[in-house]
């Protein structure tokens, strides 16, 4: 009898460690956006409330801006949450951007990584799946009635990246990810990088 009791423990032990793997491969399929090349998920990266899709980046608009489609084929333009990048070819504004003084070559300065942004999104997302994740402590629309949205692709928001590399500014307002992107565009700002480099740039 103690015999048989033994193998039933093994067995119930064995069956209950065949059964980890799958909760790990549904969780891992579920939030790598592009299927492939990363096993980092997006649930440390951006607030697990909110409504979160999958989607295709069917146009780059500029460097904050992107038309995205859903599975059923509805398209919508969506707004990246939390950040500013300049304005590539519209009216730009030097006083949003610390050290950028507004003079046209501030503001020539500013369209320039504008377009820089803009090309910096389009060779990342354009026709890329990728993960959208709202936040409910932000807005759900901006003033132009775009989805506020975080893009995760490869397992990184990609908002994040564009503070991290100086592409665009932290925008002023409640989201629960502002301390880390704050943190993004401090370093930016202390390396001079990208947009915050213009005091450092040759003449």
């Amino acid at each position: 009898m103690r015999g048989r009791g033994v193998v039933i423990v093994i067995v119930v032990l064995l069956a209950g460690c065949g059964g980890l793997p799958g909760v790990g491969t549904d969780a891992g399929t579920a939030s790598t956006p592009t299927g492939a090349g990363t096993q980092t998920t997006d649930a440390p990266q951006v607030p697990s409330t909110g409504d979160r899709w999958t989607v295709t980046v069917v146009e780059v608009v500029d460097g904050d801006t992107m038309d995205i489609e859903y599975a059923n084929g509805t398209r919508e333009t969506v707004r990246l949450l939390g950040v500013d990048a300049p304005e590539p070819y519209a009216e730009v504004s030097p006083g949003e951007f610390d050290g950028v003084p507004d003079t046209e070559a501030g503001r020539t300065w500013l369209r320039g990584w504008g377009e820089n942004a803009s090309t910096f999104a389009q060779r990342r997302l354009a026709g890329e799946t990728v993960r959208i994740v709202t936040d409910e402590r932000a807005d759900r629309r901006g003033y132009y009635g775009r989805l506020l949205v975080y893009v995760v692709v490869d397992g990184e928001v990609f908002g994040e990246q564009l503070l991290e590399d100086g592409y665009a500014r932290l925008y002023e307002t409640e989201f629960q990810l502002y301390d880390r992107f704050a943190a993004a565009e401090s370093r930016a700002q202390a390396a001079d990088r990208g947009v915050w480099g213009f005091a450092s740039a040759p003449s």
